[in-house]
């Protein structure tokens, strides 16, 4: 069973400590369904729309892109959208570490066009990463993966297989265990309701 059947209700909260006495929740874009997420706390009222920040599109950081923020005026938190090819705290595109982690694991060719020095750099400091939550993550995905595993590049292959894109294997992380592929990250875990 692929990980699209067990996620089930979709969660996908990701929590960061603000300054002052508030939490900043990070979501998924396609982690709800209406035109801007329900409150977290579960509080009756509506979300308003709350400015956004800017983050990095890519490693080179020339360009910037616009990651939409809501408040809720019940519990005074804010909730932040994340586009879907963005990563937690990385500058480099989801696609494109998907090619070049099916590149490592001997399933594909690479990104293309092939990455500059910056960018190859950031890839392979994320495949490190990923290799040393290898395990970690193996025991999160439990019996989605083999258990015959003996390496980072049989579990993403395992990972692929089961859950298919690295969007998809994002989604089921946050949806079902509030975590990230690259890091258990402070922000993801569950507010005081």
């Amino acid at each position: 069973m692929g990980l699209e059947g067990i996620s089930g209700k979709n969660v996908g909260l990701n929590f960061v400590v603000g300054s002052g006495f508030f939490l900043s929740i990070q979501l998924r874009e396609n982690s709800f369904h209406e035109d801007r997420p329900r409150c977290p706390s579960l509080c009756a009222r509506r979300l308003h729309r709350h400015g956004h920040y800017e983050r990095f599109k890519d490693v080179r950081g020339q360009e910037r892109r616009s990651i939409p923020r809501y408040y809720c005026p019940g519990c005074g938190r804010t909730v932040s959208v994340v586009p879907e090819p963005v990563l937690p705290y990385r500058a480099i595109d989801a696609h494109r570490l998907q090619a070049h982690f099916d590149q490592k694991a001997e399933g594909g060719t690479g990104p293309d066009p092939p990455p500059g020095i910056t960018e190859a750099g950031c890839l392979e400091r994320a495949w490190s990463r990923f290799s040393a939550r290898s395990a970690h993550l193996r025991h999160v995905f439990g019996q989605l993966v083999s258990a015959s595993i003996q390496n980072a590049a049989d579990l993403w292959q395992e990972m692929r297989r089961s859950g298919g894109t690295v969007i998809q294997i994002l989604h089921f992380l946050a949806d079902t265990r509030n975590l990230s592929l690259l890091g258990d990250y402070a922000c993801l875990k569950a507010p005081p309701v």
